[in-house]
C-alpha cells in the first residue's frame, strides 16, 4: 500500500472498506503520486500545484469530510458505513485522472 494514505485509510471504521481501499490506492497510476491536483491552477488552491499537488488536494479534502463528521451537527446525518464510503470516494475521487488535467 502506498503508504501516504495511511491516516485517512485507519479513519475508515469497516475492516471490509479499509481492505478495498487499500487494494485501490495500491492500485492507483504511478502518475497521481506525483502531478499537481490542475495544471492550469485556475480550480485548486496553491498547495495542490505543482509536483505531489494532487496527494496534497486529497488528503485535504478527506481531512475536511473527517472533521466535518466530528461536528456534532454532523453525527446523526451518516451512518457510520456511509461515513466509510464518503472517506473511500474521496480517497479515490481522482484516482484515474488524466496526466494532463483541469
Amino acid at each position: 500500500m502506498k503508504e501516504c494514505f495511511e491516516n485517512e485509510i485507519a479513519w475508515i471504521h469497516s475492516q471490509d472498506i479499509q481492505q478495498f481501499a487499500k487494494y485501490c490506492v495500491d492500485n492507483l497510476p504511478d502518475y497521481f503520486f506525483t502531478v499537481p491536483a490542475s495544471s492550469s491552477g485556475k480550480y485548486h488552491p496553491s498547495y495542490a500545484l505543482g509536483d505531489g499537488g494532487l496527494i496534497r488536494h486529497t488528503k485535504a479534502a478527506v481531512a475536511v469530510a473527517h472533521e466535518l463528521f466530528n461536528l456534532e451537527m454532523f453525527q446523526k446525518q451518516f451512518t457510520e458505513n456511509e461515513r466509510d464510503l464518503i472517506l473511500l470516494s474521496l480517497i479515490l475521487h481522482d484516482g484515474k485522472t488524466s496526466p494532463i488535467c483541469c
